[in-house]
């Protein structure tokens, strides 16, 4: 399952990846990681959704069996 989670975080894009990873790898809050990222918090809801999202899918995927 581990493999599969790491296969989905390197399949986001640069700024997805950043955001899973000082959010829900590191712990980071939602201010921290604007600050650290220069972005607003509405962007950052967007990207860590899409990111999030795709991550889900590949585990669903891996739990079927596919």
């Amino acid at each position: 399952m581990i493999e599969v989670f790491k296969k989905a975080l390197a399949g986001l894009s640069p700024s997805q990846q950043a955001i899973v990873t000082l959010r829900d790898v590191e712990g980071l809050g939602s201010n921290e990681v604007c600050k650290v990222l220069e972005i607003s918090e509405s962007n950052m809801r967007v990207l860590l959704h899409r990111a999030r999202s795709k991550i889900r899918s590949a585990l669903e995927r891996y739990f079927a069996g596919e």
